[in-house]
């Protein structure tokens, strides 16, 4: 059974659905990318453009919560 504090669900407008499927057939041609690995990937690109800065990573780590 996966741990509830490692995955969350997020609600998408059908229009949004539907251009993250294009987008995750931009991102890798000729594979199927399910949705949560298409967003994951965007993540990563946003956060490769826009790195953090020592005062929102101070912020994000008193947010975190404990894990499994």
């Amino acid at each position: 059974m996966a741990c509830k504090y490692n995955f969350h669900s997020i609600s998408l407008k059908n229009k949004t659905y539907s251009e993250l499927n294009e987008i995750a057939a931009e991102i890798a041609p000729g594979e199927n990318l399910s949705q949560s690995k298409t967003v994951e990937s965007l993540v990563f690109f946003y956060r490769s453009l826009h790195p953090k800065t020592k005062e929102s990573i101070n912020d994000s780590k008193s947010e975190q919560k404990t894990s499994c």
